[in-house]
């Protein structure tokens, strides 16, 4: 139930961003309007993203760094956790830096920075891109998280997304389709 109210709650809130209003057509008895949505893209040096609608880019978005913010949700009263798509790159130590080098590297570092880290998955999508779910607490908020890695010309391009871990599940199917349309260029 609480899914369907912030799902309603979220559709009223939304301030046409990124809309594109087509003429209205005309018929005998009425005339209708037709709202065509576009998808509006972040892009920055190196890789794309699509931006979820109603969400909001940081100040400043920078190329190395930029995080997207959900809109507050009424799924856990009060809410005072965020969720959000965070983009970060980082120059690798060298050309021949893998993405299996990269994995194994960022997993035995964030048990350092991430209470009671738990890996749930990992998993090679191509030859130059992983993927890998975790959860843990940090900032004092039991957290779960979806990390992307890819790496081309001795970078590697991190795409996360956090949530709170009661309310992951449900953001996920929501997020995966923004999470899917990065692209590095």
């Amino acid at each position: 139930m609480k899914k369907i109210i912030f799902y309603i709650l979220l559709c009223l809130g939304y301030q046409g961003f990124g809309q594109e209003t087509t003429p209205a057509k005309s018929t005998k008895d009425s005339t209708i309007l037709i709202v065509e949505e576009k998808p509006v893209y972040l892009e920055k040096k190196g890789y794309k993203i699509q931006i979820p609608k109603t969400w909001r880019l940081s100040e400043p978005c920078l190329d190395q760094n930029c995080s997207l913010f959900a809109p507050a949700d009424t799924l856990l009263l009060p809410d005072t956790y965020v969720e959000n798509i965070n983009i970060t790159v980082e120059k690798l130590s060298s050309t021949s830096y893998t993405v299996d080098q990269y994995t194994t590297f960022s997993i035995g570092y964030l048990p350092k920075v991430v209470q009671n880290f738990k890996l749930i998955s990992k998993k090679k999508v191509n030859g130059s891109t992983y993927v890998i779910e975790y959860k843990g607490r940090k900032n004092n908020y039991e957290q779960s998280w979806r990390q992307f890695y890819y790496v081309k010309n001795a970078k590697v391009f991190i795409v996360t997304f956090a949530a709170e871990t009661p309310k992951f599940e449900y953001y996920k199917p929501l997020v995966e389709p923004t999470l899917k349309s990065f692209r590095l260029q």
